[in-house]
């Protein structure tokens, strides 16, 4: 979701009038403006960023596979240099719209399936395994998190790199508690409300759209987003029960060592 990097350039503004309200699950409603959501947080540049990592870690290419893809923010910026990429995400409404938006290469395909799943993509392998966007946080379960980094592992070639990003304690305590931000968008706006509980380290998010009609009126759709906090610690435990063997944290977007007012930490993990 990118919550915290774009709550930092968000202002409250007065809600549009007349909403018609109606209830979605995650990423079916928000589906629509998300790309706009992240607009601010310059995907392209966090494309680049992974980029120029997994290069830093080994990677001269090779087939790529993005987990919880989206609308394939992360996805696209490696059909320029990758034989071929896979997204994987779990979210029709996302996926229509990756499939929909910014070009079709020809060497990119995205698949509906729950990336937690045993025997996800069976009998493949893949130079590079991608998880952004807080798709590690949205895992509040530590088995399903486990059965995630094992399924990164199982589809890692031998010299292939794992990289993933988390938000930090730092933002979910600071950026993300109890303070609602309103933001209009092109189409819409969005209000975002969280509370963070230290323990269990989970963050309870409700997001409200407001979605604009052809007749002038909004329709407001509620969407309820979970996610949990991992310490690297935590992190470190999970990926060596996975099987991998070096794991490496940058304060993101950076290749400095996470300090303690990160907001967003990016690991590479290899076998």
């Amino acid at each position: 979701m990118g919550g915290a990097d774009r709550l930092r350039g968000a202002r409250p503004v007065a809600p549009p009038p007349h909403p018609r309200q109606g209830v979605h699950p995650p990423y079916t409603a928000f589906a629509r403006i998300y790309n706009r959501w992240c607009a601010e947080l310059d995907p392209g540049r966090w494309g680049r960023y992974n980029v120029a990592l997994a290069r830093r870690h080994g990677f001269v290419g090779g087939r790529v596979l993005d987990l919880g893809c989206g609308t394939g923010l992360s996805t696209r910026p490696w059909a320029r240099i990758a034989e071929a990429v896979t997204g994987v995400d779990r979210s029709t409404s996302m996926l229509r719209l990756a499939r929909h938006l910014g070009g079709r290469p020809s060497n990119v395909r995205y698949l509906k399936a729950d990336i937690t799943a045993p025997g996800l993509l069976r009998g493949e392998t893949f130079g590079v395994v991608l998880a952004n966007f807080d798709v590690v946080n949205y895992q509040t379960r530590e088995r399903s998190l486990l059965r995630l980094f094992r399924n990164a592992r199982r589809l890692l070639t031998p010299a292939g790199c794992f990289l993933f990003d988390a938000v930090t304690e730092h933002a979910y305590r600071r950026l993300l508690n109890g303070v609602p931000v309103f933001q209009r968008l092109p189409g819409g706006a969005v209000l975002l409300e969280g509370r963070y509980r230290k323990r269990p380290g989970l963050w309870h998010g409700e997001i409200t759209l407001l979605l604009a009609e052809r007749d002038g009126h909004y329709r407001a759709a509620v969407e309820r987003h979970d996610q949990r906090y991992y310490s690297p610690a935590r992190l470190r435990t999970l990926l060596r029960a996975a099987g991998f063997a070096l794991c490496h944290f940058y304060a993101t977007p950076t290749f400095r060592p996470p300090g303690p007012r990160a907001e967003r930490v990016t690991v590479v993990a290899r076998p």
